[in-house]
């Protein structure tokens, strides 16, 4: 059932193929692949050669430039061979053979060689057209003309008795298909496939819709035969196509012209019902030609479809029409078992075609493999080859694939194989610090790691990545050399260690210090938000020594009520009431260790706030401890500070803007704008201002609240006054477009003064650094003393370089009302306080203040005296060199 087809070889230099190649090689037939050497009797035509000449001598070094020139030079029995399309106004043949010895056109070109117009015989005799594809073909006054496996729009035979048409593709324009008008009789019509292109869906009709397919005049049809034809009538859901019209007779079907001709015509015809194509279509034309049909000429590479029937004569497996039909190959390709080797190992590369419909075994299948590198193309049976590239380099190798039909496909894509220099395996990886720049999107974790391995050198390609990131999480595997990244719950000293196996089951290690530390960043203002208020949660349950942590919600931007991307830290207003006993609340990064200092201190069934600046934690969480008792936690954000984004700091010599003592207290319910931009050293253009905000001399308990000026009155509150209790707490406030910030008073009347420490601008000075809490200074232990009146404290320990500081300060043990005054070492101090303290309480605030140029603030006590903790939360240094 396979076709016996002869395949080439060529040299395979350093190739195998699996299967083996066969013993000794032949070319197909000049017929179907053209000479390539002149042959006797071979007159030919290529209108593409320069050297080309009708007044030539058609030989390969000069042949013809037009089929007319050389049909005229030709004798009988000699054959005109075209070797590629010639678009020239037609084909006129004027010139005989002689009986037995007939004149030849044949086209060369795989599936006929293409002419322009028509091609014309008049009053010839003897004359064999064979391969061509025309507009039309004319036979006119003539005999004994053969026309074979050509490809046209119609065949129209007039008075020429004797004429073959044979293995032809007609696709006719609704007139007749094939026609033998006048008196042509004796002839003889086989294997054709005649169809009418237009379909039920053209946009626009047949103008002859009853116009038969083949038609056949009374004087024609004397002793004409006709048989293996494949007709495909113009049809339309109302009828009208006619498949035949014999002797002045439609006839409908092959039996009812076989009856009326005694079998003369129309045996084992098939008549498509409607226009059809594909496979539906093919069924009635593959592998069911008659190869003993009048001036048959066998295919270069007949094909044997397995999925038909051989119903056609002698092998049974030639096609009807002008070619051999075969679902076409639309895809071709190799895959290496190796892409990347060393040079002068065994590569095996496997061709596989498509698509999948294409059911052409391999069995009738030659490649031809183009390995890339020089070496000779390889001609093989096998889908399978080896080849061993000699060379360092990447090679493009290709497969070309045939069928048989004439017709290969090489692949679109070719597979790079990258041949190597033999060498170790050595990971090299680059490791850094993951800082977004301005621009980025994409969330990144605040002390992230950057792992590249693509550093890594192997001859072979890499199998496995395994990376350990040294803080005990779980070692990540990966099967390519992309870079990974990492994000570790807390700062400090890690080792990461990478694994790198390789195709060869080689493996090499490479280990590399990182330190882990937050990256400076700029200040993000928002309209403050609640994070959670506990008295609206009946499930959160504060208690002591439970770690309760708080989600921050996703968000886009700064006041879209989350964490905008790539921020590290969040600043906090929280406020601590209803405690069940004196007791203080600690707020840390989740995942990482509680550390021992406290941020907010409260009175048993008093109400305390302070703002706390803290470093994001895993899942962008932020972890609470009530350190006794029982209590309700108020949590508001206030604000974000991102890597390479946000405003700058610029700290300033504290300074008052507002004393109500001077100007009237502050009335219940009422709201009282202050001048900030211009005033005590904050300039225009300053987008928030950092304050310190105090009450005194309280009416009734109440809150106050700072927003910017001509902005809406937030939810949040930032101080709680009680009466007889001076109360201070830290504010950052955007400043409203008018330079101004509000202050309401919620009940009752209080004093208020406002101190300003620093602002933010988009042309600041500092960004901000934060730290996990670091305890610099307790002077409950050595080798601190107890402050006493009119004392300084001097706490050292902040980082060198840096312009401010933001502390949580607090003072405990105190012995009489006072307050604390924290500057900048070896600055005068300012007239302006922290802390007010009240004897016998803890009371902590949030303090951001500059520091002196050895890394050192001071702490001044005014009266009694008080122990004070200083706790680190970061530190701002210069954003550019600073005049």
């Amino acid at each position: 059932m396979r076709s016996n087809r002869a395949k080439g070889v060529l040299a395979a230099g350093l190739v195998t193929v699996l299967g083996g190649l066969p013993a000794a090689a032949t070319t197909a037939s000049a017929a179907t692949t053209g000479s390539t050497d002149d042959a006797p009797g071979v007159l030919r035509v290529d209108a593409w050669d320069p050297a080309c000449s009708d007044a030539g001598t058609g030989t390969a070094a000069q042949p013809f430039c037009s089929v007319n020139a050389a049909t005229a030079a030709a004798l009988p029995g000699q054959t005109v061979e075209v070797a590629r399309a010639s678009f020239g106004s037609g084909t006129v043949v004027t010139k005989s053979g002689e009986p037995g010895r007939p004149l030849t056109i044949r086209g060369a070109a795989a599936g006929g060689t293409a002419v322009g117009g028509d091609v014309r015989l008049s009053g010839v005799h003897d004359v064999v057209v064979e391969s061509m594809n025309a507009r039309e073909v004319t036979v006119t006054g003539s005999s004994r003309v053969t026309v074979v496996r050509t490809e046209a729009s119609g065949i129209k035979v007039t008075d020429s008795p004797g004429t073959t048409l044979t293995n032809n593709t007609v696709a006719d324009g609704c007139a007749a298909g094939i026609e033998l008008a006048g008196d042509s009789s004796g002839s003889n019509l086989f294997n054709n496939v005649v169809r009418n292109h237009f379909s039920q869906s053209a946009p626009y009709a047949c103008p002859n819709p009853a116009g038969a397919e083949i038609a056949v005049s009374a004087p024609s049809a004397k002793d004409t035969r006709a048989g293996s034809n494949t007709v495909a009538p113009y049809w339309t859901n109302a009828g009208g196509g006619t498949p035949y019209v014999w002797a002045g007779t439609r006839h409908e079907t092959p039996e009812s012209l076989a009856a009326a001709t005694d079998g003369r015509a129309g045996r084992h015809d098939h008549v498509v019902p409607r226009w059809q194509s594909g496979n539906a279509f093919n069924s009635e034309v593959v592998d069911s030609a008659d190869e003993g049909a009048p001036g048959f000429v066998p295919a270069a590479h007949p094909a044997d479809d397995p999925s038909r029937p051989n119903l056609g004569t002698g092998l049974g497996y030639h096609d009807r029409g002008a070619t051999e039909r075969q679902e076409p190959i639309s895809t071709a390709q190799l895959a290496a078992d190796h892409q990347r080797a060393p040079y002068g190992t065994e590569i095996t590369l496997t061709a596989t075609t498509g698509p999948e419909t294409v059911h052409w075994p391999t069995s009738v299948m030659t490649y031809r493999y183009d390995f890339g590198d020089g070496t000779p193309v390889v001609a093989s049976d096998s889908p399978v080859v080896r080849h061993t590239y000699a060379k360092a380099g990447t090679f493009s190798a290709n497969v070309t694939v045939d069928t048989g039909g004439g017709r290969p496909f090489t692949g679109r894509y070719a597979v790079q194989v990258q041949s190597t220099a033999p060498g170790p395996l050595t990971a090299l990886a680059t490791v850094q610090p993951v800082v977004p720049d301005r621009f980025d999107t994409a969330d990144a974790p605040p002390l992230g790691v950057r792992l590249d391995p693509s550093g890594t050198a192997s001859p072979w390609p890499v199998s496995k990545v395994v990376v350990d990131y040294g803080d005990g999480s779980p070692a990540v595997t990966r099967d390519t050399l992309d870079a990974v990244v990492h994000g570790y719950a807390s700062p400090g000293d890690y080792t990461v260690t990478v694994t790198v196996s390789d195709t060869a089951g080689r493996t090499s290690t490479a280990a590399y210090p990182f330190r882990a530390a937050y990256a400076p960043t700029g200040f993000l203002r928002t309209q403050p938000y609640r994070l959670t208020d506990t008295r609206q949660d009946p499930n959160l349950d504060l208690r002591g020594g439970l770690e309760v942590p708080f989600t921050l919600p996703t968000g886009t931007a700064p006041g879209a009520d989350g964490v905008p991307g790539n921020v590290s830290t969040v600043v906090l207003n929280v406020t601590v009431t209803d405690a069940t006993e004196d007791t203080h609340l600690t707020v840390w990064p989740t995942g990482q260790a509680r550390p021992t200092t406290s941020n907010v201190n409260v009175a048993a069934g008093r109400t305390s706030s302070n703002l706390v600046t803290v470093p994001i934690g895993d899942a962008k969480r932020i972890s609470t401890l009530l350190n006794s008792g029982r209590a309700e936690v108020i949590v508001d954000v206030v604000g974000f500070y991102r890597p390479n984004g946000g405003d700058l700091f610029t700290p300033l010599s504290p300074s008052r803007l507002v004393d109500t003592r001077e100007s009237g207290r502050l009335g219940s319910g009422e709201t009282r704008a202050v001048k900030v931009a211009g005033v005590g050293g904050v300039p225009a253009d300053a987008t928030s201002v950092v304050l310190n905000l105090t009450s005194t001399d309280t009416a009734v308990d109440t809150h106050l609240k700072v927003y910017p000026g001509g902005g809406t009155k937030p939810v949040s509150s930032n101080l709680n006054p009680e009466p007889g209790k001076d109360k201070s707490n830290q504010v950052i406030v955007p400043v409203g477009p008018d330079g101004t910030v509000n202050v309401y008073n919620h009940n009752g009347s209080t004093h208020v003064i406002l101190d300003v420490f620093g602002y933010y601008s988009p042309n600041g000075r500092a960004r901000f650094t934060p730290t996990v809490p670091v305890r610099l200074a307790d002077t409950r232990t050595g080798p601190f003393t107890k402050p006493g009146p009119d004392s300084t404290t001097v706490v050292a320990g902040i980082p060198a370089g840096a312009r401010a500081a933001v502390l949580n300060v607090t003072s405990t043990n105190t012995t009489e009302d006072s307050y604390l005054t924290v500057h900048a070492h070896g600055a005068p101090r300012p007239g302006t306080s922290n802390l007010n303290l009240l004897a016998g309480q803890t009371v902590p605030n949030h303090v951001t203040t500059p520091v002196g140029a050895d890394g050192r603030v001071d702490v001044y006590n005014h009266v009694g005296s008080t122990d004070i903790i200083a706790d680190l939360s970061g530190y701002f240094t210069d954003a550019w060199p600073q005049p």
